[in-house]
């Protein structure tokens, strides 16, 4: 069964007046209806279209595709176009999650509004972090190592798009729709290590040196190439998203390296 997740997410008791007025809105309580009207034994495909809206409407969504996965429904999060804040903590929720080659992730710090004393501000801050945590606890089940804690919790604080390909090297998705699954790649001898407390991870702060290095020139070359040859002109544009999730990782674990010292 195929369900579409478009608009807004929101509370179930603000979705009807959105809609009142014509405006696209998801809530908890759709979810909910459509996997108790999936046929028994038939996957349950969430399309998704979305920038996101309410974390708590999110997280019960969130709950409730994993908790039909426990219960024996293998669920599957397509994200057509985009798939935004809240809308990326859903889809973190499917078994399966597959981006279409046009599709975008982004992911970013939750916020809210706060209007009192210092106190109350400092409450508001609390809460912030812990909801931020929550987030990353979703993402984190979702890409089983193959981005840390400390690099998502970077790409959130930069409020990050994520091409299909990038949302796939990541972890976030499982898929790029049409695209056949690749193979793993061998294990690096140059990445086994015997040092106390480990040594940063050289592949990652390498592909995110070659990555930062090459975005700044417009003949994409690294320093060592461009041994030489005139300065890049001013005003470089680098290209975060090419290497957003090495570059934070990189500095995840450069982090780690100082705190160890």
């Amino acid at each position: 069964m195929r369900y579409s997740l478009n608009g807004h997410i929101v509370a179930d008791g603000d979705a009807p007046i959105l809609r009142w007025w014509g405006i696209p809105a998801s809530c908890p309580a759709d979810i909910r209806g459509a996997l108790a009207q999936n046929p028994e034994g038939e996957e349950f495909v969430l399309e998704i279209n979305s920038g996101g809206g309410s974390v708590f409407a999110g997280f019960e969504m969130y709950s409730l595709l994993r908790n039909a996965s426990r219960q024996g429904v293998h669920t599957r999060a397509e994200v057509q176009s985009l798939a935004g804040s809240a809308a990326s903590v859903v889809m973190a929720g499917a078994d399966t999650a597959a981006v279409s080659p046009v599709g975008q992730v982004m992911i970013h710090l939750p916020s809210t509004i706060t209007e009192g004393n210092q106190g109350v501000h400092r409450e508001s801050v609390q809460m912030l972090e812990s909801i931020t945590e929550s987030i990353i606890a979703a993402y984190e089940g979702k890409v089983r190592g193959k981005t840390s804690h400390d690099a998502l919790r970077r790409l959130m604080d930069r409020e990050t798009f994520l091409s299909a390909r990038a949302a796939l090297d990541a972890g976030l998705v499982d898929e790029i729709i049409g695209e056949e699954p690749q193979p793993g790649e061998p294990v690096n001898p140059a990445n086994i290590f015997n040092a106390v407390g480990g040594l940063p991870d050289m592949d990652k702060l390498r592909a995110a040196y070659i990555e930062a290095t090459k975005s700044q020139s417009p003949e994409g070359k690294t320093p060592e190439a461009r041994a030489g040859e005139p300065a890049a002109p001013e005003g470089a544009v680098f290209n975060l998203n090419t290497g957003a999730i090495a570059i934070a990782e990189a500095e995840a674990a450069l982090q780690r390296a100082r705190a160890e010292l």
